[in-house]
């Protein structure tokens, strides 16, 4: 398959390019300074594309709050340019949305075709994508699926890996034997994936010609960020010290991923045990180096 993938450069596209390179497909990327804003780049990055991963967003949730219309150029006006040309030049659309659309679930476990309900300005445009792609799909026949991701962790070959999550944030307390800050009670919880899980996902879903769906690809354990502290201060961080909650942040999140194991006879495999105690030795020597 000739593949591009925007974001491809980044934590988790970098390593999605060199999967699905392993299998054997032509793989580019567009990725900074290259610009999704700008449709006759995105025209020419597509011609003669077979499929399009489109990771490219705007999703440090801070950032998002605070640079709306950044986020609504980038995230909306950005992810319908490259559906309408998706469409015209009849590209597949592996959208990259979240499981964080659920928000506090309205319906648990939270199922691809239950109800949904985003509490932050992220979501909201992941959201908006969704419906967007959709909008292509009815009216011109736009090929696509929708992949809403659990929180990603674990090792990536990108430097920059995402730094503004709470695993790196109290991975590098406990490396530099620190506090740790904790936004709220701590009992907010996610069905955190690793990252080698997902890249598995993905690479599936091309292998098995995968079209017209939504799909969650989450972890299967439900990890409260207590625990993630938990862990941090086993391996030398500091007390713990709360703060005050973000204002749109929810506590609870069950994700369904019984779609996926039927699609893809995909589950997750790495536990997070196993997971975040690689994920450390690597991230100490990733920041000593």
């Amino acid at each position: 398959m000739k593949i591009l993938i925007t974001g491809g450069l980044g934590y988790l596209g970098s390593k999605l390019v060199l999967a699905l390179k392993e299998k054997g497909h032509q793989v580019e990327i567009f990725d900074r300074p290259q610009d999704i804003g700008n449709s006759v780049d995105l025209r020419k990055a597509l011609v003669g594309k077979d499929i399009c991963y489109h990771l490219a967003a705007i999703a440090e949730i801070n950032y998002t709050t605070k640079h709306p219309k950044e986020t609504f150029e980038t995230n909306i006006i950005g992810t319908n340019s490259i559906a309408q040309i998706c469409s015209e030049y009849n590209v597949l659309l592996n959208f990259a949305s979240t499981c964080c659309i659920y928000g506090n679930p309205l319906e648990t476990p939270a199922k691809e075709e239950g109800l949904i309900n985003p509490s932050d300005v992220y979501a909201m445009s992941k959201a908006a994508g969704e419906y967007l792609i959709k909008m292509w799909g009815l009216a011109k026949g736009l090929r696509y699926n929708i992949l809403r991701f659990g929180t990603i962790y674990g090792a990536s070959i990108k430097k920059e890996m995402r730094g503004d999550m709470c695993i790196q944030k109290f991975l590098e307390a406990a490396i530099k034997r620190e506090p740790i800050r904790i936004t709220g009670d701590g009992g907010q919880n996610r069905n955190f994936i690793h990252i080698d899980d997902l890249i598995r996902a993905l690479v599936l879903l091309t292998e098995k010609g995968i079209v017209g769906e939504t799909i969650n690809l989450a972890g299967k354990e439900r990890i409260s960020i207590i625990q993630i502290a938990e862990y941090a201060q086993k391996f030398g961080a500091g007390d713990k010290i709360y703060t005050e909650p973000r204002k749109d942040d929810f506590h609870e999140q069950d994700v369904c991923l019984d779609k996926a194991k039927r699609l893809l006879n995909w589950q997750p495999e790495i536990s997070f045990d196993k997971g975040i105690k690689d994920f450390y030795a690597f991230y100490r020597n990733f920041i000593k180096n």
